[in-house]
């Protein structure tokens, strides 16, 4: 009868839980931080640094040895659960304070393409949908049960992907600087 070949993390249960919660922490402050959420206007550097930062302290604080895929799903765990946060934060201020996180970091960046733009009337058609664009993030938001759901899925996806991905960055560049002595 063969053995099964069951391998078990290296990291132990505190480790995973310092990990989460690391990362959780630097997803919540870059994407509801007024103007630290510019981090993740065009790309989610924000979400991608919290899954390196995450999995980088983790495995220096408890010395250990990933391999990437546990990396990558520590990372996603990390992202999936700072995104639900991150949702669940910025629905109680908008329902309670009428403030929508990361609002000031788009209109910064719609004026400083208004600002473009000026002068330019090949571009008159993508002025028109900026200042469109505007009106709608001045809008008052208005946010039902459903609509935190919904956001609560799409992110927590969206930001588990790109955590996962700086997770396993994260034991990449430590492999590469172990390589180098």
């Amino acid at each position: 009868m063969a053995a099964e070949n069951v391998k078990s993390s290296p990291l132990p249960f505190a480790g995973k839980r310092h990990a989460v919660l690391l990362g959780a922490a630097i997803i919540l402050i870059t994407t509801t931080v007024p103007y630290l959420t510019l981090l993740n206007i065009l790309l989610p550097v924000g979400i991608f640094v919290a899954g390196a930062v995450a999995l980088h302290q983790t495995i220096m604080r408890f010395q250990v040895r990933l391999p990437y895929s546990e990396a990558f799903a520590l990372g996603s765990i990390t992202g999936l659960v700072g995104g639900i946060l991150s949702v669940v934060v910025s629905f109680l201020f908008i329902q309670v304070i009428n403030y929508t996180p990361g609002m000031e970091s788009f209109l910064l960046v719609i004026d400083w393409m208004l600002d473009v733009a000026k002068g330019k009337p090949e571009l008159q058609e993508q002025v028109r949908a900026l200042v469109e664009a505007k009106k709608l993030v001045l809008a008052p938001a208005e946010l039902t049960l459903t609509d935190l759901l919904m956001n609560m899925v799409v992110f927590g996806a969206f930001y588990a992907l790109i955590a996962g991905l700086g997770g396993a960055y994260a034991v990449r560049r430590l492999k590469r600087q172990a390589a180098r002595g």
